[in-house]
C-alpha cells in the first residue's frame, strides 16, 4: 500500500517559493511533477489554532482553541494552549483506529504527547528539555532522540528575536532546522509508519526577523544592513528545501507527498495596540491607581533585582527545588509581574494589570481577538448578550474603521470578522466576538498595554502571518504541472480518504476529490463518514515554571509583545 508523507513548512509563502524556485530544486520538482497552489489558512492565520484546524479538518469553535492564550475557567486569567485543549481527534487517531501506524513529528501545539500507534515527537510550545522531559510517545523515545543527537532535543532556539541580533539568529535558525531534520529522517527510516506528518518551523521565525532586509519597500529596510542580511531569509528557504529533499528520499515510487504551510507571510509596517485603543475609548478601564505605560524607577529596580532569580531558576536544579513551594504565592507573582514589565519596557497583557471589570465592556486577551465582557459568560460580565452586545460591536467596529495611522495620517483599512460568520460548533460561545486584521495584515493587532501610543511604527518583527499558505501534492492520480488552491482544513479529510479511513461527519474541510484525475482510484473509491467524539478533558499541562518557559518562547517570537 502506498504511504503518505505530509511535510509542513511553517510560514512558507507560495509567492516566495515561486520567486526563489531556482534555488529550491526539491520544491520545484514537486510542483512540476504534481499539483500546486495556495492553501488558504483559517481566521486568524496564527500557528495556534491553525495547526489544530489542519490536523482535525475542523474550525476553532469545534476544537475549543482560538489562540495561544487559553482562559482558565471562571476567571479572566489565561494559561497557554496545550494539546489536551484540542477537543477533536487529529487525523492520525482516526488512522490508528484502523490499525494504520503513523509518525508525527514537531507539529506545533502537540505537547503533551498523546498515545499514538507509531510514534509522536511533540512540537513547540513546550517546556525546556533538560534531558528529563518526556516529549514523545512512546515515552522512552525521548531519551533515544537525546542520545541520537548527543544532547537534549530543543523545540525552539532559546534566543529570541531582538532588534539587530540577526548575525546571532541566522545560524540559530539553521541549527534548529538541521536538528529537526536529523530527527525526522532518522525516525522515518528507523520506525514503521504508513502515514507521517513532519513540520519544520524555522522558516516562520526567520520570516518574522529577516523580511525587511530582502524587501526594499519595507519601511525599516536599511540598505547597509541588507548588504549583510538581504539573503538571510532565502538561505533559510534553501536549507528548508534541503530538508525536504532528505525526507523525500525516505519514500518509494508510488507514495503520496503533500507539502503545506499553515499560513504565509507578508511585511509588517506597524503594530496597533488594541487594548490601548479600547482604554482610550473607555471600553477598557483599569482600577483606580492602576497604570500601564513606561515603567517607573521602582519597577526597573525590582526587575533588575528579580532578574538573577529568574536566571537561577533556569540554570540551577537545586534552586528550582528550593523555590518550588513559593512559586504560587503572592510575592512570587508580584516579582514576576514587575520583572515582565521591566523586561518588556512596560508592555504587558491584561492578566498582569488591575482591570476594573465592573466598568470594562470590551477587552483583547490575545492578538487580533476582541471579547465583550458578557454577562453570563465572563465572571464579572456587564454587557447583555443579544441586542446590547450587537450594538456595542457595531459601535466598536465603526470606531476602529475611523482609526488613522500615525505615520501616514490616513485611515487604516480594517478587516473585521464576526465569529458567527466564520465559526460554528459547540465552543462558539467561547470564541472572540470579533477577529480584527488591519491593512491586509501589514499592521499587527496586538494585545499589550503600556506602549503609550496606539501605534508602534518600528516593531521588532518586520513580517507577520498572512492567509496564503503553500500547497503542493504529488502522487498516483494527481496531475502533473496543474495549479489548484485548497483550504487548510481540506488536507485531513483528503488524507483519511486516501488511507482508506472514514472522514469525520463534523469536518469543515472538503475532501479534495478534484485533486485527482477522473477515473483514478481515489475518485472511484466510496467515501466513508463517521461521527467524531468532540470532547476530551482539557487539563493544565504545565507547572508554573513550565508556563514561564512557554511564555518566554512566545515573547521571544513577538507573540506576546
Amino acid at each position: 500500500m502506498s504511504r503518505i508523507l505530509i511535510i509542513g513548512l511553517d510560514g512558507a509563502s507560495p509567492h516566495l517559493v515561486r520567486r526563489w524556485q531556482d534555488d529550491l530544486p526539491n520544491l520545484r520538482r514537486l510542483m512540476a511533477e504534481g499539483t500546486a497552489g495556495t492553501l488558504w489558512s483559517v481566521v486568524p492565520p496564527r500557528s495556534i489554532p491553525a495547526w489544530y484546524c489542519f490536523v482535525t479538518g475542523m474550525n476553532p469553535a469545534k476544537l475549543g482553541v482560538f489562540g495561544f492564550s487559553q482562559r482558565r475557567p471562571g476567571t479572566y486569567d489565561y494559561t497557554f494552549a496545550n494539546f489536551s485543549f484540542c477537543q477533536a481527534p487529529p487525523f492520525w487517531e482516526w488512522l490508528n483506529r484502523r490499525g494504520i501506524p503513523t509518525g508525527i513529528l514537531h507539529v506545533p501545539g502537540t505537547f503533551p504527547p498523546r498515545l499514538v500507534d507509531g510514534f509522536l515527537v511533540s512540537g513547540w510550545p513546550a517546556p525546556l528539555n533538560r534531558g528529563n522531559l518526556v516529549y514523545t510517545h512512546p515515552p522512552e523515545l525521548s531519551r533515544e532522540i537525546d542520545r541520537f543527537l548527543g544532547r537534549p532535543f530543543e523545540f525552539i532556539s532559546p534566543k529570541g528575536i531582538e532588534r539587530d541580533n540577526e548575525a546571532e539568529m541566522l545560524p540559530e535558525r539553521l541549527r534548529i532546522l538541521q536538528m529537526h531534520g536529523d530527527v525526522a529522517e532518522h525516525l522515518l527510516r528507523a520506525r514503521p509508519w504508513q502515514v507521517a506528518l513532519v513540520v519544520l518551523a524555522p522558516l516562520d521565525r526567520a520570516s518574522h526577523q529577516f523580511w525587511k532586509h530582502m524587501d526594499p519597500s519595507h519601511p525599516q529596510h536599511d540598505p547597509e544592513r541588507a548588504q549583510a542580511f538581504g539573503d538571510a531569509l532565502r538561505q533559510v528557504y534553501r536549507a528548508s528545501d534541503e530538508q525536504v529533499g532528505r525526507l523525500l528520499e525516505t519514500l518509494e515510487v508510488g507514495d503520496w507527498v503533500f507539502v503545506v504551510s499553515d499560513h504565509g507571510f507578508g511585511p509588517t509596517h506597524r503594530t496597533f495596540y488594541l487594548n490601548e485603543w479600547l482604554r482610550e475609548q473607555g471600553y477598557l478601564v483599569l482600577q483606580d491607581g492602576g497604570s500601564a505605560g513606561p515603567v517607573g524607577w521602582h519597577t526597573r529596580l525590582i526587575g533588575r533585582l528579580a532578574a538573577p532569580l529568574f536566571w537561577l531558576n533556569q540554570a540551577s536544579p537545586t534552586f528550582r527545588r528550593l523555590m518550588d513551594p513559593f512559586k504560587k504565592r503572592a510575592l512570587s507573582n508580584f516579582l514576576r509581574d514587575e520583572y515582565v514589565r521591566a523586561k518588556e519596557r512596560g508592555l504587558v497583557r491584561l492578566n498582569h494589570l488591575p482591570v476594573d471589570w465592573s466598568r470594562t465592556r470590551a477587552y483583547c486577551p490575545d492578538e487580533s481577538s476582541l471579547y465583550l465582557n458578557l454577562r453570563g459568560r465572563d465572571p464579572q460580565g456587564i454587557v447583555e448578550p443579544g441586542a446590547e452586545a450587537a450594538r456595542l460591536l457595531d459601535e466598536i467596529e465603526a470606531g476602529l474603521r475611523a482609526v488613522r495611522c500615525l505615520d501616514t495620517s490616513e485611515p487604516v483599512s480594517v478587516q473585521v470578522y464576526r465569529k458567527e460568520a466564520i465559526y460554528s460548533g459547540p465552543f462558539l460561545s467561547e470564541a472572540p466576538e470579533m477577529l480584527i486584521a488591519m491593512d491586509d495584515y501589514r499592521t499587527d493587532v496586538m494585545a499589550e498595554l503600556g506602549f503609550g501610543a496606539l501605534f508602534d511604527t518600528r516593531p521588532v518583527r518586520s513580517a507577520n502571518h498572512t492567509p496564503e499558505g503553500l500547497f503542493i501534492a504529488r502522487g498516483p492520480g494527481i496531475p502533473a504541472g496543474r495549479a489548484m488552491n485548497a483550504g487548510l482544513m481540506d488536507i485531513a479529510p483528503t488524507v483519511l480518504h486516501l488511507a482508506g479511513a472514514p472522514v469525520p461527519e463534523e469536518a469543515d474541510g472538503r475532501l479534495l476529490l478534484d485533486l485527482f484525475e477522473e477515473g483514478s482510484e481515489p475518485r472511484r473509491r466510496p467515501i466513508q463518514h463517521e461521527p467524531a467524539a468532540l470532547a476530551q478533558e482539557a487539563e493544565e499541562a504545565y507547572t508554573e515554571e513550565e508556563l514561564a518557559q512557554v511564555e518566554k518562547q512566545l515573547r521571544d517570537l513577538g507573540y506576546l509583545g
